[in-house]
């Protein structure tokens, strides 16, 4: 009875190493940046204060989805961009190649009145990007 215990406690350690983390499957994210984002408008700074929004027509659109993934149809790297998000907290992280580079850019992120407001993350000047959500 004693080996037969012994086998069974190697056999669980043996199933609980092998239940590592998948590193092609994504997290799945619920939250409320989900779906298309359209840039309406922004907050760049030459090198003074700027306190109106600038209304942009036809802006770039972001699709985030629940499985981790997201594209940008801004053309960048000669086409549009997919690439993986995360977010923590009131950060957003976008990842992507662009030939043989691995980009990864950060946002600080909030949500005010049905729209996302993402800011590059160690902007001195204002520089902020606001999308409103499409259907």
């Amino acid at each position: 009875m004693l080996c037969i215990m012994k086998q069974l406690t190697y056999v669980f350690v043996l199933f609980l190493l092998s239940c590592g983390k998948d590193e092609d499957t994504l997290p799945l994210i619920t939250n409320e940046l989900l779906g298309k984002w359209q840039l309406e408008a922004t907050k760049i700074s030459p090198g003074d204060i700027v306190e109106n929004w600038t209304t942009v027509m036809n802006g770039p659109i972001f699709e985030f989805k629940a499985n981790g993934s997201y594209t940008h149809n801004e053309k960048a790297c000669g086409g549009i961009v997919n690439g993986i998000y995360s977010t923590n907290e009131s950060v957003l992280t976008l990842r992507y190649h662009c030939g043989n580079n691995a980009i990864e850019t950060n946002f600080n992120m909030s949500f005010a009145e049905g729209r996302l407001i993402l800011s590059n993350v160690g902007c001195i000047e204002e520089c902020s990007y606001k999308y409103r959500k499409m259907e």
